[in-house]
């Protein structure tokens, strides 16, 4: 017997399932399966020292395993992803057609444009692709994504005390980082593969990683018929747990569970800067 709608949630790059835990009470109480995976050479494993990246196209192959395995026991699967969970969602839409139902993007960043990026972010492939990267690592520092002081507050002592919080890793190495700009790369050269009818682009005006481009990214390669947007003014990159983060969880739920209906779904490209 077929059940409801199955939510597959997918974490940022080199983080853990706890990073949307903010979601999970308003998706079970809208009726919802949540399935939270921690993927091999993605995930942040606890039981090693040094993370080690496994290809992009495996991260894919799992999700899609894991798709596969939910319409089997459901009606409806949907993929919610932030960040570099986000660009994995949208990857896995490639390959899976439409077994997939809906999408909820959060912080898409298909371009690294915000406003805390340095201006030597265009030396980064030099890092990533010559033999310079071996010596190279990316340390998260403030903001770490929040805007909400007291959360900032809380991620950094996290971040002292153990190698991971709720935002993330500290450090993120050159093999995830590679992989991750692999995977952008895919994404964005096949785009207009995307076969999911629906696609919800949650994203903060203030994102200090990706800009609202990003956004205009998406219409451009997704079509604004499938496209609806909800841009924030109270937060940073980790919308799922700064100050809009009730608004961001009851509008994950309620999207995931609405029957198709193109029509208030539609946005047009110009005003994707101003939508809200």
């Amino acid at each position: 017997m077929t059940q409801g709608t199955a939510v597959l949630l997918l974490h940022g790059l080199c983080s853990t399932p706890d990073e949307l835990l903010s979601l999970h009470p308003a998706l079970r109480s809208a009726g919802c399966t949540v399935v939270a995976p921690r993927i091999a050479g993605y995930s942040f494993d606890p039981t090693t020292p040094v993370q080690r990246a496994s290809p992009w196209h495996t991260w894919i192959a799992a999700i899609e395993a894991e798709v596969d395995a939910l319409r089997r026991t459901h009606a409806r699967v949907a993929l919610v992803g932030i960040s570099a969970g986000a660009s994995l969602a949208l990857g896995a839409a490639i390959h899976c057609g439409t077994r997939i139902d809906a999408m909820v993007l959060m912080s898409t960043t298909l371009r690294f444009d915000g406003w805390a990026i340095p201006r030597t972010q265009w030396l980064l492939p030099l890092a990533l692709y010559t033999p310079l990267g071996r010596w190279w690592s990316y340390r998260e520092r403030p903001p770490y994504g929040v805007k909400n002081e007291r959360v900032r507050a809380w991620i950094e002592r996290e971040l002292q005390q153990r190698r991971i919080s709720c935002a993330g890793a500290a450090v993120l190495g050159i093999d995830h980082l590679r992989e991750h700009d692999r995977l952008i790369r895919h994404v964005r050269s096949h785009l207009g593969q995307v076969q999911c009818p629906r696609v919800l682009a949650i994203h903060a005006r203030e994102d200090e990683v990706a800009s609202l481009a990003n956004l205009d990214l998406l219409a451009r390669g997704l079509g604004t018929s499938r496209l609806r947007t909800l841009v924030l003014d109270n937060s940073y990159h980790m919308v799922c747990i700064d100050n809009d983060r009730l608004q961001v969880a009851s509008e994950t739920a309620a999207f995931v569970v609405q029957p198709h209906a193109p029509g208030p779904d539609r946005v047009a490209p110009s005003s994707l800067a101003t939508a809200h």
